[in-house]
């Protein structure tokens, strides 16, 4: 019965933690597949159209997510969070640089998912420099999670960000690798002395 009445109590920090927790394996969701439909990971398994249109719901998923996991907590009569602190940089007292953290993080993400919807604009190549973006929203969103986070000495957490990481980490280097060995290799010229001598040839 205790236990049911803290939970009571505390329900505004707990749909705001857990919110948290869902809306950062979004995150690494959209990420892991943007690199790897980058990548081509997929390919001969799923058709990239299809993939690229999860990551993009995705992205929009996790704004969703972000929003409700900040607003979330206006109605927490122990935090006491104004709309100020909760979207405004450094405005929170309570570990103001890790909550600046996650308000960044939010407005990039923002940012980012909007250009989905005006990448006909913009251009893929500046579409895909934007997206490259995504990286440090990640690690803001990881720095976030770890500073402002009550549970985050917690082995299960902290070994949940080892692994959302380390996965990250081994996608973009896969990426990187799977680039190189897409580019065109360059065909060697014909030795100069080799065209001298069928040109004296055909003399």
């Amino acid at each position: 019965m205790g236990m049911d009445i803290d939970i009571t109590q505390h329900i505004w920090w707990y749909l705001g933690r857990s919110s948290g927790f869902v809306a950062y394996w979004l995150l690494f969701a959209s990420v892991a597949m943007g690199l790897a439909v980058s990548s081509r990971v997929f390919d001969g398994v799923l058709g990239r159209p299809w993939v690229f249109e999860i990551h993009k719901f995705l992205s929009v998923f996790v704004l969703g997510m972000m929003l409700f996991h900040g607003l979330i907590m206006l109605p927490d009569p122990y935090a006491k969070f104004s709309v100020g602190e909760l979207l405004i940089p450094f405005r929170a007292e309570y570990r103001s640089t890790a909550m600046a953290a996650g308000i960044f993080t939010l407005y990039a993400s923002a940012f980012i998912t909007a250009t989905f919807y005006i990448k006909g604009l913009i251009g893929q190549k500046m579409w895909r420099w934007i997206h490259y973006l995504t990286f440090a929203l990640f690690v803001s969103a990881m720095a976030h999670g770890i500073w402002t986070g009550t549970d985050s000495e917690k082995p299960f957490v902290q070994y949940s960000y080892l692994a959302s990481g380390a996965a990250v980490v081994f996608l973009t280097f896969f990426r990187i690798l799977a680039a190189r060995s897409a580019r065109p290799k360059a065909v060697p010229a014909r030795p100069a002395t080799a065209r001298t001598e069928q040109q004296a040839e055909a003399a």
